[in-house]
This record gives structure tokens, sequence and C-alpha cells, in this order.
């Protein structure tokens, strides 16, 4: 499909958040109001060169990396989300801080758009740190910035391992559209479309 005004888009919408456990997840937990997110698709690439001529030239340059990173702002210092930022774990009113640095998540948006196609985005697996420091005192709002560092979920997605986007209504997508973004990150994902 070419051109259509129904994809300018201001996103806005919902992030939740739910433990991720050797494919398992737990519950999904609104995280409250997210002024703004990013994502970046990340790949790393190996060139080859040939050194049969005077001049090399590069005849190969295959994917050898494939990740993402999720950046995203929370502005609800509630229980939950501190917990998170601090990498920590809570029991009770008590937060006990840097003690689950290693653990893992799967994170989603559910976008409610003013204007342009609405979606849900499903990132598997990932590891959150702070994305920078947070004030304490301030005179404006308080921000928490989170940074997700992608991880392939291979056990319970693993025809698309790192990031599923569904959008709300197949009216007006074209079918190149309507694939995981992921599968073109995930180099076996390519190698068997190319098969």
């Amino acid at each position: 499909m070419g051109h259509d005004v129904n994809d300018y888009t201001i996103q806005k919408g919902i992030f939740s958040i739910a433990t991720y456990t050797d494919g398992a997840l737990g519950s999904w937990v609104d995280m409250g109001n997210c002024p703004t997110a990013e994502i970046e698709p990340i790949t790393e690439r190996l060139a080859h060169y040939s050194s049969r001529t005077g001049y090399k030239t590069k005849d190969k340059n295959p994917i050898i990396l494939t990740e993402y990173m999720l950046r995203f702002d929370l502005d609800e210092i509630g229980a939950v989300n501190l917990t998170r930022f601090l990498m920590g774990t809570r029991v009770g009113a008590i937060v006990s801080a840097l003690v689950a640095a290693d653990a893992e998540f799967a994170v989603k948006l559910v976008e409610d758009n003013p204007t342009g196609r609405n979606k849900t985005w499903l990132f598997h697996r990932m590891t959150l740190k702070p994305a920078g420091a947070m004030a304490l005192i301030t005179e404006e709002w308080a921000t928490m910035s989170f940074e997700g560092e992608g991880l392939a979920d291979t056990i319970a997605n693993p025809a698309s391992p790192y990031i599923t986007v569904t959008y709300a209504s197949a009216t007006g997508i074209s079918a190149s559209l309507s694939r995981s973004p992921s599968a073109s990150l995930s180099p076996s994902a390519s190698a068997s479309a190319s098969a």
C-alpha cells in the first residue's frame, strides 16, 4: 500500500511489565504514565574483502549480531517502578536496591493514538537498568529513565524472538507490514525466508 494519511501518527499508549523466567511470564503490571519511549534495533555485520585483484573489494557482509535497546521514561514514582529502577526487590514497604540486577522482564506497549493506526508492541525478553540519574529533589515533575537491553526469547517465541508488533486492525495494512520487525533482525528467520 502506498501513501495513506491514516499512517500519520501521534503515538500514545500504556506500558506494562511482567517478570520473565525461562519463557514463562508473570502477571502484567501497568507502569503508569510514560511521557517518552524509543526503540533502537541494532545489527552488526562482519565484512569480507576479496584480495584477488589490486584493490580490495567487499564481496560479503553478513549479519553476525542482532539486538535492540528500549528506552523510556516514567513519571509515576510508585513502589513497583522504583523497585525496577533500583534493580531491587520489595517486601511490603521495604525496597532493597541492587540485589536483582540480573532480573529479566517482558514489556508491552498498547497504543491508544489520537491519530494513526494503533499497534501492540511485545518486547519478549530484556534486562532493565537506569538510563541515567533520577533527581531526588527537583522543581520539576520527577521522572525515572530506563534502558532495556533486548534478549532473544527462543523458548516461548522462536519465530519472533525479540519483538512482535501487532496492528489493531488489518485494514489498510499491506502484507509486508504485517510481518514482525524482529523477523528481519533474526539471521535464522532471514535464512528460512530465503530458502
